[in-house]
């Protein structure tokens, strides 16, 4: 036994320098949870970026139709602004009076000034 056991000791000094593999247990599964936590990771980490771009995109997309809209709010808003300046130019509100409305300007006996 004890010439075992020194046979052990010297066998053990012959491996220090060595690279020696060992050979993984077929039947330790840590090395297949830790591949499926990768994958898994990497698949939520795709995930995520293209949630993020496709996001983008749309933001993209709602700006632009949103500034097109602006655009045809502000030139719609011109127009009317044209439209009013000249609906209440005094021009128009008399002749609309003189002619659809029969009125004519009042005479100076008709004008009572009030105290």
């Amino acid at each position: 036994m004890q010439h075992m056991l020194g046979k052990k000791m010297a066998m053990s000094g012959v491996l220090i320098g060595q690279d020696v593999k060992t050979r993984r247990d077929l039947n330790d599964m840590s090395y297949l949870y830790s591949v499926l936590f990768f994958v898994l990771v990497s698949v939520l980490v795709l995930l995520g970026y293209l949630w993020a771009r496709i996001t983008v995109v749309q933001t993209g997309y709602a700006i632009s139709k949103a500034n097109t809209e602006r655009s045809a709010l502000v030139e719609r808003n011109r127009r009317l602004k044209i439209d009013y300046a000249r609906l209440k130019s005094p021009e128009r509100i008399e002749k609309i009076a003189s002619t659809e409305l029969n009125l004519a300007r009042p005479k100076a006996e008709q004008i009572v000034i009030l105290k």
